[in-house]
């Protein structure tokens, strides 16, 4: 009995085999053509910008005291207050020259006015060529006290209102916001606490209209 293959044999089949094997198996250019399974099945997912909320506070009310008041106020006329001042030996013939002339006309129009600092000299001026000197005696509860050494300290603002009225009064954040309205007569000395420290005061007031309307500082 023949047991074993003869040359032949094993070479044809090893060629079988082996056209086979190489027929049923990809090619290394296919492997490296063909995308993966595992990249096909994770999708790319794109973040957006992460949005975080800002939370802003309110308005928070700034208490004020009226220190003095006299409702039924009117500036003096023109010519009065041109005559009192040109009767007053600290003005006189000066009131004609710089500095007095621009503060004058600085003062005399305006009805909103502001003071970050006391001084009974530094206070003259305003009270005298605003015609507020006609109520002068309404105002010497706002110097009582320590009241002008927190005035010089930073901690406490004045304004004097000549035809207003505060409605509203609140601190935004960055600055104070006074709502007023117009009076037809009245001139009020309002005091605050201060709640910022600022070398000028951070102020905006606002009719009830709407309107803004401009103050003046009596710091000079």
């Amino acid at each position: 009995m023949q047991t074993g293959f003869s040359l032949s044999t094993i070479g044809f089949a090893g060629l079988l085999v082996g056209s086979l094997g190489l027929a049923g198996c990809p090619s290394l250019h296919r492997l490296a053509e063909s995308p993966s399974s595992s990249a096909q099945a994770l999708p790319v997912v794109q973040s957006g910008p992460t949005q975080v909320a800002i939370a802003t506070a309110p308005p928070t009310a700034i208490a004020y005291d009226i220190c003095g008041e006299i409702d039924d106020w009117q500036r003096p006329s023109l010519e009065e207050q041109t005559t009192a001042l040109q009767e007053n030996p600290r003005y006189g013939e000066a009131l004609a020259t710089e500095p007095l002339q621009s503060l004058f006309e600085k003062f005399w129009h305006e009805s909103l006015i502001t003071f970050t600092t006391y001084g009974l000299s530094a206070r003259t001026e305003p009270i005298y060529l605003s015609g507020v000197w006609t109520g002068i005696d309404e105002m010497s509860a706002c110097y009582e006290g320590d009241r002008p050494t927190a005035i010089n300290a930073g901690e406490r603002a004045e304004m004097w209102l000549i035809g207003y009225q505060v409605v509203d009064f609140t601190w935004t954040g960055d600055q104070y916001q006074m709502t007023v309205e117009p009076t037809t007569t009245g001139l009020r000395f309002l005091q605050f606490e201060r709640v910022e420290s600022a070398a000028t005061l951070p102020l905006v007031v606002l009719e009830n209209t709407g309107a803004t309307l401009t103050v003046a500082t009596g710091d000079w």
